[in-house]
């Protein structure tokens, strides 16, 4: 991969220099398409190893794990933060800033919240919501239990009763 990074790197010198051929620019091409695979390939070579890693390690209380998490940890946090000219990286100061900010734009902003007036609602009869405690018949879990492949949960339409055809489901 250095000598194709190398090869790249004087025909791009050799580019600034004067015009490259036709030959020459059909060749550049092709490398950095190779480059772009072999890094494509080399990221998914990376996943696949941290995936193994952590079928390994996981969850299990090792030091691999707590590495993990300290990174997530680093990565999610805010280590400074731009305020209007300059920088704040005291984390006591970043928080307050936040804090401060959300809290004025929660406040100021007055806003009409949308109401469900003249919204109708269908109802269940008395005799609908009695059926959504009663137990599961003996047909119907044979009927889940055929619709299903093995490797998925039952589709909706196999647990919605006929109640449903009432509410457009």
């Amino acid at each position: 991969m250095e000598s194709l990074v190398e090869e790249i790197k004087r025909l791009d010198e050799k580019g600034e220099e004067g015009a490259l051929e036709e030959s020459e620019v059909v060749s550049r091409k092709l490398k950095f398409e190779e480059l772009w695979r072999l890094l494509k390939a080399k990221d998914v070579f990376i996943v696949q190893r941290s995936r193994s890693s952590w079928l390994k390690d996981g969850d299990a209380n090792t030091k691999f794990f707590h590495n993990c998490l300290k990174v997530r940890t680093s990565r999610n946090s805010i280590k400074a933060l731009k305020y209007n000219d300059g920088w704040v990286v005291s984390p006591m100061e970043v928080r307050r800033k936040v804090v401060n900010y959300f809290t004025n734009y929660v406040a100021d902003s007055r806003w009409e919240r949308p109401t469900l007036d003249g919204v109708r609602f269908d109802c269940l009869s008395e005799g609908e919501r009695g059926s959504l405690v009663e137990p599961f018949g003996v047909e119907e879990i044979e009927a889940v239990v055929r619709d299903s492949d093995g490797t998925n949960s039952p589709g909706r339409m196999a647990l919605i009763s006929p109640l449903s055809k009432n509410f457009g489901t």
